[in-house]
């Protein structure tokens, strides 16, 4: 669908990112009457700005993302344990786009839509309707990178009925408020252009929703897919990513928000994997042979392959097979077992689609998603400390492979990729234990004489 033309929304902080729909005037001239309406698949627009340069990749991320959280300390392109909470009605919000002071109300709002303004279960918000519909939208970033979210309960910004900790002004601590805190109350009114949210980048990233937007928010169409689109939008700003822009290509983290599209898409997710690597990278991650992922037991004609879903720029809702190396020094081991000696295939391949990237309102490029990291293949026996084959020479966005290779006794193995580049790369492993040459051409001769006797009765 073509965009409209809209105006830059200056922000006045710093770190906020907005939300707003179009159109609106620029400078006094008035801009014609939007053809986005509530039903239009490009509803919103999201402008910024922002201190500090991008990373010149087709994500753009601000700074590295998080490094001190709620759950620990997390380097730079290592998986993160946060929090989120929902700030209790009346705490005290920021005036991030200058709109009037008043404090959350966002519990009440979202009771208002769901439940006709009698929430159930009390101060266990849990129990209401919307609950699931906030929790899914972390949910999905968790299903696809290296994050962790989980739910905090506690969230001190009113204590005993007295403000205390605002939005926007502390740290996630276990027990006491999440890393990740959403209020929300009147910004602008719900006419266009209206702004619907803004949200912080890390290390604070908290969230505050227009609360005047029940027509929006309360949209049942696809499982409240505008309110859910807006939450996993804002919530990319707050794990670190900014906007994109790619003709003809439909992501996430565009400066619109887009209702043909449910959730994080492949740039999206590549991004997120930049930050904090796949989701086989939490709980200790696999970097090294002795937290290897398990692979199983293979026989004869057995086969796995993983990382599959990384092959389009659209991304389902329900994809979450994405294994990448997301910097230099990152490693991936995976661990499997034959019964008998053997001969494996080993296959990887670099994935992705080439897409034009750019940032938004900027120059796009061409970005090709395939040839970002030249990825090296090894196999070593269990331990890790006797290398048996390799696979180097593809060159940057070819395959690496091991083919017919001889596995010389039963037990366990170790397959390591690594990369040599300092940039993201998704991929896909293939490994498949193959009979004999002989036995396969011998099993092939049995076929034809099996298939040419049925044709002879």
């Amino acid at each position: 669908m073509q965009r409209t033309t809209t105006c830059v929304l200056l922000v006045s902080a710093a770190l906020i990112v907005v939300l707003v729909l179009p159109n609106c005037a620029r400078g006094s001239e008035a801009a014609s009457t939007s053809s986005h309406d509530s039903d239009s698949s490009h509803e919103l627009f999201d402008e910024y700005q922002v201190g500090g340069g991008e990373e010149p990749a087709a994500f753009r991320t601000v700074g590295s993302g998080w490094s001190n959280t709620s759950g620990g300390f997390s380097p730079f392109g290592e998986p993160a344990i946060l929090s989120w909470s929902i700030v209790p009605d009346q705490t005290v919000l920021p005036q991030g786009q200058s709109e009037p002071l008043s404090p959350s109300n966002l519990i009440a709002f979202l009771d208002g839509i769901h439940h006709g303004g009698a929430g159930p279960g009390g101060s266990d918000l849990t129990q209401r309707d919307w609950f699931p519909l906030i929790k899914s939208a972390f949910d999905r970033w968790d299903a696809v990178s290296g994050l962790k979210f989980s739910y905090e309960p506690s969230d001190d910004g009113v204590v005993n009925g007295i403000p205390t900790t605002a939005l926007a002004s502390a740290l996630g601590v276990s027990g006491v408020r999440g890393d990740h805190r959403i209020g929300g109350h009147s910004i602008d009114g719900s006419t266009s252009p209206t702004i619907v949210a803004y949200n912080y980048f890390p290390s604070n990233s908290d969230m505050v929703l227009d609360t005047d937007e029940a027509g929006r928010f309360g949209n049942p169409s696809d499982n409240y897919l505008r309110f859910r689109n807006t939450l996993m939008h804002e919530i990319g700003h707050g794990i670190g990513l900014n906007h994109v822009a790619s003709a003809g290509h439909n992501f996430l983290m565009e400066g619109f928000l887009d209702t043909s599209i449910d959730g994080p898409q492949f740039d999206d997710i590549l991004g997120a994997h930049r930050l904090y690597g796949d989701r086989f990278e939490e709980d200790g991650g696999n970097d090294s042979p002795s937290l290897a992922t398990p692979l199983g037991s293979f026989a004869l004609g057995q086969s796995v392959s993983l990382g599959a879903d990384a092959v389009d720029a659209a991304v389902a809702p329900t994809d979450i097979d994405f294994l990448s190396i997301n910097k230099s020094g990152d490693n991936d081991y995976f661990r499997f077992s034959v019964a008998s000696p053997s001969l494996v295939d080993i296959l990887l391949t670099p994935l992705g689609p080439t897409y034009p990237e750019g940032p938004h309102g900027g120059t796009e490029t061409p970005f090709d998603a395939s040839a970002k990291n030249n990825l090296r293949l090894y196999l070593y026996n269990s331990t890790g400390n006797s290398l048996l084959g390799f696979s180097t020479g593809g060159g940057l966005g070819a395959e690496e492979s091991l083919i017919n290779f001889a596995l010389p006794a039963a037990g366990d193995y170790l397959i390591q990729i690594a990369g040599l580049q300092d940039a993201a790369q998704f991929y896909q492993l293939d490994l498949a234990v193959v009979p004999e040459p002989t036995s396969a051409i011998l099993l092939f001769a049995a076929l034809t004489g099996w298939i040419a006797s049925r044709r002879q009765t």
